[in-house]
């Protein structure tokens, strides 16, 4: 199944019940708010660099699976994934959002979509561990900078190699196709 864009792009932080999650729409706003300042060329995929750049004019861009992987350490929950396709039907590769504890899905990278992109129906993946986790560098900088921005000690939650304080370690669903591929975002 396919989602039209217009219709993820519904999944800000406004647009999901958070009850459930320990934390209201205000202090996920705050944390939209610190990856969105934290957002760079050093944390844009490098294959996304190499295909289109990186811009302040599309801070997003490129920045789906370590942006879900923060989300992921602050609020737990189950890291979801969807193949992304262009308008002319060829596969670009794949989009990382997330599902909170709650069920409801949040995805903060929706924005870089600008081209008529489909993103496909999403499926729960495991969160990637240690050696396997492809974009270390950059979630590593990226997860320092939010961590900062937000006032947290840097000891707090464990990041790559462990869970994130809510979640837990066992992320349910499949070994799916996102785990390793290169992403569209």
């Amino acid at each position: 199944m396919s989602v039209p864009w217009g219709m993820l792009a519904d999944m800000s932080v406004d647009a999901v019940g958070v009850s459930g999650v320990g934390v209201g729409a205000s202090e996920l706003g705050r944390i939209e708010g610190a990856l969105r300042a934290s957002w760079g060329a050093d944390t844009c995929a490098p294959d996304e660099l190499e295909r289109a750049g990186w811009s302040p004019a599309n801070p997003a861009w490129g920045q789906c699976d370590v942006t879900a992987l923060v989300v992921h350490d602050l609020l737990g929950g189950e890291l979801m994934c969807g193949e992304v396709y262009a308008e002319n039907g060829r596969r670009q590769g794949f989009h990382w959002w997330n599902r909170l504890p709650d069920g409801s899905e949040i995805d903060l990278t929706r924005d870089q979509f600008r081209a008529g992109q489909v993103v496909m129906e999403g499926v729960s993946v495991p969160r990637p561990m240690g050696h396997s986790l492809r974009r270390a560098a950059e979630y590593g900088l990226l997860r320092a900078r939010v961590w900062e921005r937000l006032g947290l000690p840097a000891g707090t939650a464990q990041g790559a190699c462990g869970s994130g304080p809510r979640g837990g370690s066992a992320v349910r669903g499949s070994a799916a196709p996102c785990r390793g591929r290169r992403g569209a975002g």
